[in-house]
């Protein structure tokens, strides 16, 4: 599985271009890496089937450079730029806020290479002295550089799906393998992932053994026993298999997708029924009697509780729904009617509005939202109020042609001072408004809070986009009073955005379950920038599903006619 590693040379490459001041050429690798980073598949059995360059924002020559890299492991246009610049660009990359303009300043100025140097010329005060650098610019740059000392590895949600295929499919070919699954943080659908876990049901634990310790691109095999095995990859993600009895299949599982609270007060619980549990199954106290184990569903049953789905086993009072029949029905991918929040090349994105259209209908989509960005946010080519028009016209004449309802829309700044760059008779146009911090994002706590409420309560805003503003493991939350957030946006019928882009995941499962609890509804969109990005709506919907959300408090899932009613303000 060489996405991640791929999409993330791309970027560099990227990065060093945009040092050396060349033109055109960055944005064109970062729209590569940025499609590749979406991939449901692995990009290998792209390459193996010749098709390259069918990925969104992959031409000839890029194609070219990821065969090479694909074929041999190694790229030399790539080795050739990381010697021209003589800049550690991959580890100050890490760092949140230090973006390729700043880090060739630093260079420049300061000879600054690497994490080494910067850190050094921090605690010596250099960075202030610069013009466009202050002490704060220095003291956030150590918090991010303490941020990248501290952080645990981890890999996104998406970025393990194909490998997870991958392993499954090559199990599930196998003649003396009963049953495989995946546990661990991965089933419960949480947004980064440590390592994998998964379980296999086999008579043969030798050969299941062998087989896995042969896996193509393992870096090291960690433990080789008969019924558990680790290896770590070459990207360093660390797999583990077990193998276990097919009466132990359920409780094993239970077991190992934890979390391990949840896991202690269900052994708690248990215990009051007059049973133990443990991965091997569940037992009966008084004369250690095997009575249940072969399935989740079948523990459940037996303690007399309603299945509780993994993504809400975090012990946030799932025990005790469940022992009451009250876990709610959580949003399924099916009920997924429509997708908001899309771009096209009117703005930032890769592909034209007919294109997405298309895709949508390929998807069986009901409806799309277009919703290009409007005002200067440091992007390329944002919309402006005379292009606003003719991207107008042209939705129009797209929405009568296809058999999908075409909503028309912005992704509008909300500005420092809490105001939009578009007053709210012109926003009263559109069909969904979507609004979003993307520039001062240092405010304090009590400003950032009071700039997002106010814009909620002055402008006809349809939705809230990402609302915290995280990418993960590359830029921290902004910092305000969420619940108050909250409050404001249920207040003035404003949906909460999650954000289903891979990096954003935004809101969280936690916020998410906040959110709920204050009242509000929700949007699931996908961000995206090109076609395959559209694909990624499912992990939108598995946010939801950890916030213990229902598809009627979910928008998307709603029938046409309650949607257009919702979106009128």
């Amino acid at each position: 599985m060489k996405n991640l590693v791929i999409a993330s040379i791309l970027n560099n490459i990227a990065d060093i271009l945009e040092l050396q001041e060349v033109q055109f050429k960055p944005q064109a690798y970062r729209k590569a890496a940025q499609a590749i980073e979406s991939l449901s598949e692995d990009i290998e059995d792209i390459y193996k089937r010749g098709e390259l360059e069918e990925i969104s924002g992959v031409g000839k020559h890029i194609a070219e450079k990821i065969t090479e890299f694909i074929e041999t492991g190694k790229l030399k246009y790539y080795d050739k730029l990381k010697k021209e610049v003589k800049i550690d660009i991959e580890e100050l990359n890490k760092i949140p806020g230090l973006g390729s303009k700043k880090i060739k300043i630093l260079y420049n100025k300061l000879k600054i290479k690497n994490l080494k140097d910067l850190e050094a010329a921090i605690k010596r005060q250099k960075l202030r002295e610069l013009s466009g650098f202050s002490e704060k610019t220095e003291q956030s740059l150590l918090e991010g550089i303490n941020i990248v000392k501290s952080r645990p590895h981890r890999f996104l949600y998406s970025q393990v799906i194909p490998l997870v295929k991958e392993i499954k499919e090559t199990f599930e070919r196998l003649n003396f393998v009963k049953a495989i699954e995946v546990a661990g943080s991965f089933r419960r659908r949480k947004e980064t992932i440590g390592d994998l876990d998964f379980l296999v049901v086999s008579k043969e634990p030798g050969k299941v053994r062998d087989v896995f310790t042969s896996l193509p691109d393992i870096k090291q095999v960690l433990a080789k026993g008969l019924t558990k095995s680790s290896i770590r990859l070459n990207n360093n993600l660390q797999v583990d298999l077990r193998v276990v009895k097919e009466k132990e299949f359920g409780s094993a599982l239970l077991y190992f997708i934890g979390n391990k609270q949840h896991n202690v007060e269900l052994r708690k619980f248990a215990l009051k029924k007059g049973y133990t549990l443990s991965e091997y199954g569940l037992f009966k106290l008084k004369d250690n009697q095997w009575v249940a184990g072969r399935t989740e569903e079948e523990v459940y049953k037996k303690l007399g509780l309603q299945y509780i789905p993994p993504e809400i086993r975090g012990n946030q009072g799932e025990i005790q729904a469940a022992q009451n029949n009250k876990i709610p029905k959580l949003i399924d991918f099916t009920d997924v009617k429509g997708i908001f929040h899309n771009h096209t090349k009117w703005s930032d994105g890769n592909n034209s509005i007919p294109e997405v259209v298309k895709k949508a209908e390929e998807m069986k989509l009901k409806f799309i939202s277009f919703n290009d960005h409007f005002s200067s946010i440091g992007i390329t080519n944002p919309l402006n109020e005379a292009r606003l028009k003719k991207y107008l016209q042209e939705l129009e004449k797209v929405r009568k042609k296809s058999s999908l309802r075409v909503f028309s829309g912005v992704e509008i700044d909300i500005l420092k001072d809490g105001t939009l760059p578009l007053e709210p008779k012109k926003l009263k146009e559109l069909d969904v408004v979507i609004a979003a911090v993307h520039t001062s994002t240092k405010m304090s706590p009590k400003e950032m809070t009071a700039r997002v409420c106010k814009a909620l309560k002055n402008y006809p805003i349809n939705i809230l986009a990402h609302p915290t503003d995280r990418l993960i493991g590359e830029r921290e939350p902004l910092k305000m009073n969420l619940e108050k957030v909250f409050e404001t946006a249920k207040e003035n019928d404003v949906f909460l955005e999650i954000n289903s882009s891979p990096k954003r995941m935004d809101l969280s499962g936690e916020n998410v379950r906040s959110a709920l609890n204050s009242g509000c509804k929700f949007a699931i969109s996908t961000d995206a920038h090109n076609l395959s990005q559209m694909d990624a709506y499912p992990l939108g919907v598995n946010l939801a599903r950890r916030g213990w959300v229902e598809s009627k408090k979910v928008l998307n899932c709603w029938s046409m006619q309650k949607v257009e009613n919702a979106l009128k303000k």
